[in-house]
Protein backbone atom coordinates (compact mmCIF):
# COMPACT_ATOMS: atom_id res chain seq x y z
CA UNK A 1 0.00 0.00 0.00
CA UNK A 2 0.90 3.70 -0.37
CA UNK A 3 0.26 6.79 2.34
CA UNK A 4 1.33 10.07 0.92
CA UNK A 5 2.15 11.92 3.67
CA UNK A 6 3.45 14.95 1.22
CA UNK A 7 2.41 17.06 -0.75
CA UNK A 8 2.05 15.95 -4.67
CA UNK A 9 2.56 18.63 -7.01
CA UNK A 10 2.13 16.85 -10.48
CA UNK A 11 3.65 19.72 -12.21
CA UNK A 12 6.77 19.32 -10.78
CA UNK A 13 7.07 16.31 -12.63
CA UNK A 14 7.34 18.95 -15.57
CA UNK A 15 11.21 18.93 -14.46
CA UNK A 16 12.15 15.53 -15.68
CA UNK A 17 11.13 17.10 -18.92
CA UNK A 18 12.19 20.79 -18.72
CA UNK A 19 15.54 20.47 -17.01
CA UNK A 20 17.34 18.17 -19.43
CA UNK A 21 16.48 20.55 -22.44
CA UNK A 22 17.47 24.13 -20.66
CA UNK A 23 20.92 21.70 -19.38
CA UNK A 24 21.61 22.08 -23.47
CA UNK A 25 21.94 25.77 -23.29
CA UNK A 26 22.81 26.29 -19.49
CA UNK A 27 25.50 25.13 -17.02
CA UNK A 28 24.68 23.39 -14.13
CA UNK A 29 24.40 26.44 -11.87
CA UNK A 30 22.03 27.99 -13.98
CA UNK A 31 20.20 25.29 -14.79
CA UNK A 32 18.95 24.51 -10.84
CA UNK A 33 18.35 28.25 -10.67
CA UNK A 34 15.93 27.98 -13.87
CA UNK A 35 14.58 25.03 -11.48
CA UNK A 36 14.06 27.06 -8.75
CA UNK A 37 11.88 29.91 -10.52
CA UNK A 38 9.92 26.95 -12.29
CA UNK A 39 9.01 25.47 -8.45
CA UNK A 40 7.99 29.24 -6.97
CA UNK A 41 5.52 29.03 -9.95
CA UNK A 42 3.91 25.95 -8.36
CA UNK A 43 0.87 26.94 -5.98
CA UNK A 44 -1.60 24.71 -4.25
CA UNK A 45 -4.99 24.33 -5.92
CA UNK A 46 -7.29 26.45 -3.71
CA UNK A 47 -11.46 25.77 -3.37
CA UNK A 48 -14.16 27.60 -2.35
CA UNK A 49 -14.95 27.14 1.26
CA UNK A 50 -18.52 26.41 2.27
CA UNK A 51 -18.94 24.87 -0.70
CA UNK A 52 -18.88 20.88 0.49
CA UNK A 53 -21.06 18.43 -1.86
CA UNK A 54 -21.79 15.31 -0.09
CA UNK A 55 -22.03 12.42 -2.19
CA UNK A 56 -24.89 11.21 0.08
CA UNK A 57 -27.71 13.79 -0.90
CA UNK A 58 -27.13 12.53 -4.32
CA UNK A 59 -27.86 8.54 -3.13
CA UNK A 60 -24.70 7.30 -1.76
CA UNK A 61 -24.73 4.85 1.05
CA UNK A 62 -21.67 3.58 2.49
CA UNK A 63 -22.68 -0.01 2.90
CA UNK A 64 -20.03 -1.05 0.82
CA UNK A 65 -22.95 -2.80 -1.10
CA UNK A 66 -24.21 0.45 -2.89
CA UNK A 67 -23.10 1.05 -6.49
CA UNK A 68 -22.47 5.29 -5.54
CA UNK A 69 -20.85 5.54 -9.16
CA UNK A 70 -24.00 8.08 -10.25
CA UNK A 71 -23.62 10.26 -7.09
CA UNK A 72 -19.89 10.40 -7.53
CA UNK A 73 -20.51 11.76 -10.76
CA UNK A 74 -23.46 14.32 -9.87
CA UNK A 75 -21.86 15.71 -6.85
CA UNK A 76 -18.38 16.27 -9.06
CA UNK A 77 -20.59 18.13 -11.44
CA UNK A 78 -22.50 20.10 -9.12
CA UNK A 79 -19.25 21.10 -7.75
CA UNK A 80 -17.54 21.66 -10.96
CA UNK A 81 -20.49 23.63 -12.39
CA UNK A 82 -20.98 25.82 -9.06
CA UNK A 83 -17.71 27.34 -8.83
CA UNK A 84 -15.58 24.70 -7.23
CA UNK A 85 -15.70 22.76 -4.32
CA UNK A 86 -15.31 19.41 -2.27
CA UNK A 87 -16.97 16.43 -2.93
CA UNK A 88 -17.40 14.45 0.34
CA UNK A 89 -18.74 11.50 2.23
CA UNK A 90 -19.78 10.96 5.75
CA UNK A 91 -17.27 9.43 7.93
CA UNK A 92 -17.04 5.51 8.59
CA UNK A 93 -18.20 4.28 5.52
CA UNK A 94 -17.47 2.36 2.69
CA UNK A 95 -18.43 4.01 -0.68
CA UNK A 96 -18.03 1.33 -3.50
CA UNK A 97 -18.13 2.92 -7.33
CA UNK A 98 -16.85 2.45 -10.45
CA UNK A 99 -14.71 4.89 -12.32
CA UNK A 100 -14.28 8.45 -10.63
CA UNK A 101 -13.91 10.63 -13.26
CA UNK A 102 -12.86 14.81 -11.36
CA UNK A 103 -13.77 18.08 -13.28
CA UNK A 104 -11.85 21.37 -12.77
CA UNK A 105 -12.09 23.20 -9.55
CA UNK A 106 -12.85 19.81 -7.48
CA UNK A 107 -11.16 18.48 -4.50
CA UNK A 108 -12.38 14.70 -3.74
CA UNK A 109 -12.08 14.76 0.11
CA UNK A 110 -12.46 11.22 1.42
CA UNK A 111 -12.35 11.27 5.60
CA UNK A 112 -9.94 9.61 7.64
CA UNK A 113 -12.31 6.72 8.34
CA UNK A 114 -14.14 6.18 5.27
CA UNK A 115 -12.89 4.08 1.98
CA UNK A 116 -13.99 4.41 -1.79
CA UNK A 117 -13.65 1.02 -2.86
CA UNK A 118 -14.23 0.12 -6.33
CA UNK A 119 -16.13 -1.79 -8.58
CA UNK A 120 -14.70 -5.37 -9.35
CA UNK A 121 -16.35 -5.61 -13.03
CA UNK A 122 -14.20 -4.77 -15.41
CA UNK A 123 -16.94 -4.06 -17.95
CA UNK A 124 -17.77 -0.45 -15.29
CA UNK A 125 -14.34 1.07 -16.73
CA UNK A 126 -16.03 1.46 -20.53
CA UNK A 127 -16.07 2.97 -22.27
CA UNK A 128 -12.72 3.21 -23.40
CA UNK A 129 -10.87 6.58 -22.47
CA UNK A 130 -7.62 8.18 -23.69
CA UNK A 131 -4.45 6.72 -21.84
CA UNK A 132 -1.47 5.42 -21.81
CA UNK A 133 -0.22 1.86 -20.76
CA UNK A 134 3.58 1.51 -20.77
CA UNK A 135 4.12 4.60 -21.88
CA UNK A 136 1.88 4.24 -25.19
CA UNK A 137 -1.43 6.48 -25.93
CA UNK A 138 -4.39 4.02 -26.79
CA UNK A 139 -7.77 3.95 -25.90
CA UNK A 140 -8.28 1.40 -22.66
CA UNK A 141 -10.22 0.79 -19.43
CA UNK A 142 -10.84 4.15 -17.67
CA UNK A 143 -8.56 4.47 -14.86
CA UNK A 144 -10.14 4.28 -11.37
CA UNK A 145 -9.74 7.86 -10.69
CA UNK A 146 -9.32 9.53 -13.94
CA UNK A 147 -9.29 13.10 -15.58
CA UNK A 148 -8.45 14.51 -18.76
CA UNK A 149 -7.50 18.19 -20.08
CA UNK A 150 -8.68 19.51 -15.63
CA UNK A 151 -7.11 21.75 -13.81
CA UNK A 152 -6.90 22.83 -10.04
CA UNK A 153 -7.31 19.25 -8.85
CA UNK A 154 -7.52 17.60 -5.61
CA UNK A 155 -7.16 13.98 -4.09
CA UNK A 156 -7.34 14.80 0.01
CA UNK A 157 -8.11 13.93 3.35
CA UNK A 158 -6.67 11.05 4.75
CA UNK A 159 -8.88 8.00 3.75
CA UNK A 160 -8.61 4.86 1.72
CA UNK A 161 -8.89 4.60 -1.72
CA UNK A 162 -8.73 1.07 -2.25
CA UNK A 163 -9.07 -0.18 -5.91
CA UNK A 164 -10.17 -3.76 -4.88
CA UNK A 165 -7.63 -6.19 -7.12
CA UNK A 166 -6.28 -8.95 -6.03
CA UNK A 167 -5.24 -12.55 -7.71
CA UNK A 168 -8.30 -12.94 -9.89
CA UNK A 169 -9.45 -9.45 -10.70
CA UNK A 170 -7.12 -7.49 -12.73
CA UNK A 171 -3.95 -8.96 -11.29
CA UNK A 172 -4.03 -12.08 -12.95
CA UNK A 173 -4.22 -10.43 -16.67
CA UNK A 174 -0.30 -9.62 -15.97
CA UNK A 175 1.00 -13.06 -16.40
CA UNK A 176 0.16 -14.60 -19.95
CA UNK A 177 -3.08 -12.59 -20.83
CA UNK A 178 -1.84 -9.12 -21.26
CA UNK A 179 1.11 -10.69 -23.88
CA UNK A 180 -1.17 -10.79 -27.31
CA UNK A 181 -2.76 -6.70 -26.52
CA UNK A 182 1.15 -5.89 -25.28
CA UNK A 183 2.19 -6.86 -28.47
CA UNK A 184 -0.78 -5.11 -30.77
CA UNK A 185 -0.35 -1.78 -28.85
CA UNK A 186 3.12 -2.03 -29.67
CA UNK A 187 2.62 -2.31 -32.82
CA UNK A 188 0.30 0.08 -33.78
CA UNK A 189 2.69 2.70 -31.91
CA UNK A 190 5.48 1.54 -34.45
CA UNK A 191 3.06 1.45 -37.55
CA UNK A 192 1.51 5.02 -36.42
CA UNK A 193 -1.98 4.27 -35.95
CA UNK A 194 -3.45 7.32 -34.89
CA UNK A 195 -4.56 6.89 -30.99
CA UNK A 196 -8.05 7.10 -31.38
CA UNK A 197 -8.00 3.70 -34.00
CA UNK A 198 -6.06 1.95 -30.82
CA UNK A 199 -9.17 0.76 -29.29
CA UNK A 200 -8.40 -1.66 -26.76
CA UNK A 201 -10.86 -2.53 -23.44
CA UNK A 202 -12.86 -5.92 -23.40
CA UNK A 203 -10.82 -9.16 -24.41
CA UNK A 204 -7.27 -7.57 -25.11
CA UNK A 205 -6.04 -7.91 -20.74
CA UNK A 206 -4.40 -4.02 -20.62
CA UNK A 207 -5.01 -3.32 -17.33
CA UNK A 208 -6.03 0.25 -16.16
CA UNK A 209 -4.08 2.45 -13.77
CA UNK A 210 -5.17 3.57 -10.40
CA UNK A 211 -4.96 7.45 -10.32
CA UNK A 212 -4.29 9.18 -13.75
CA UNK A 213 -4.71 12.97 -14.44
CA UNK A 214 -3.96 13.40 -18.02
CA UNK A 215 -2.68 16.43 -19.65
CA UNK A 216 -4.14 18.21 -16.49
CA UNK A 217 -2.30 20.91 -14.33
CA UNK A 218 -2.37 22.06 -10.74
CA UNK A 219 -3.01 18.96 -9.36
CA UNK A 220 -2.79 17.79 -5.85
CA UNK A 221 -2.96 14.55 -4.00
CA UNK A 222 -2.02 14.65 -0.28
CA UNK A 223 -2.75 12.11 2.79
CA UNK A 224 -4.64 9.26 1.03
CA UNK A 225 -3.88 5.87 1.54
CA UNK A 226 -4.25 3.82 -1.74
CA UNK A 227 -4.17 -0.20 -1.62
CA UNK A 228 -5.29 -2.93 -4.28
CA UNK A 229 -4.20 -0.98 -7.27
CA UNK A 230 -4.52 -3.23 -10.63
CA UNK A 231 -1.48 -1.55 -12.27
CA UNK A 232 0.63 1.78 -11.88
CA UNK A 233 -0.67 3.63 -9.07
CA UNK A 234 -0.14 7.13 -9.65
CA UNK A 235 0.45 7.87 -13.22
CA UNK A 236 0.32 11.92 -14.01
CA UNK A 237 0.66 12.02 -18.04
CA UNK A 238 1.37 15.39 -19.89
Amino acid sequence: CHTMRNLLFLRLALLVLVLPAVSLAMTAEEGWEHAKTVIDRIKAPTFPIDADRDITDHGAVGDGITDCTGAFKAAIALAHSSGGGRVVMPPDGVFLTGPIVLLSDVNLHIPKTSTIRFKQDTASYLPAVRTRWEGVELMNYSPLIYAYRQENIAITGGGTLDGNANATVWWDWKYGPQDAGRARLFQMATDNVPVHQRIFGDGHFIRPNFIEPYRCQNVLIEDVRIINSPMWVIHPTF
